[in-house]
């Protein structure tokens, strides 16, 4: 029997911000399991985990407060990646939740969002406009 693969979907989000007299582009990675975000809007995605749990099996905040403590937004416990062969399965322990995906599929994602990233990052700098967030280091 075939097991059910759900859709990830990583989309990056980039929005002016502004403070004062200062505006930078912000850029974020948001989510989809199935079409539906896993978190509130409140809540923000840990990039550095995110990445991780593509990589190794473990135990990952994925998810948290958007003051950065994810316990305060009800992730007491973390999310469980497996790595199997082909897919990557994710164990949601908070709301009782369980997902599966297409190694390839996260890769392919990632790799087309890091791409984008460097397109704003060029098109901004010659612009005279700081990004910042998601791929920031690349």
């Amino acid at each position: 029997m075939e097991k059910h693969l759900d859709v990830i979907g990583l989309e990056l989000k980039v929005v002016a911000v502004q403070m004062n007299l200062e505006i930078w582009m912000q850029g974020d990675l948001e989510v989809t399991l199935n079409g539906e975000k896993p978190y509130s809007d409140d809540e923000i995605v840990n990039y550095e985990s995110l990445l991780k749990s593509f990589e190794r099996s473990g135990k990952y905040y994925i998810f948290s407060c958007s003051c950065g403590i994810p316990e305060c937004s009800n992730w007491k416990e973390g999310i469980t990646v497996i790595h199997e062969e082909n897919t990557v399965k994710w164990i949601d322990s908070n709301r009782n939740r369980v997902w599966h995906f297409d190694k390839s599929n996260i890769g392919y994602d990632l790799k087309n969002i890091n791409k984008e990233v460097k397109i704003f990052k060029r098109y901004f700098t010659k612009k005279q406009i700081e990004y910042v967030g998601f791929g920031y280091e690349q």
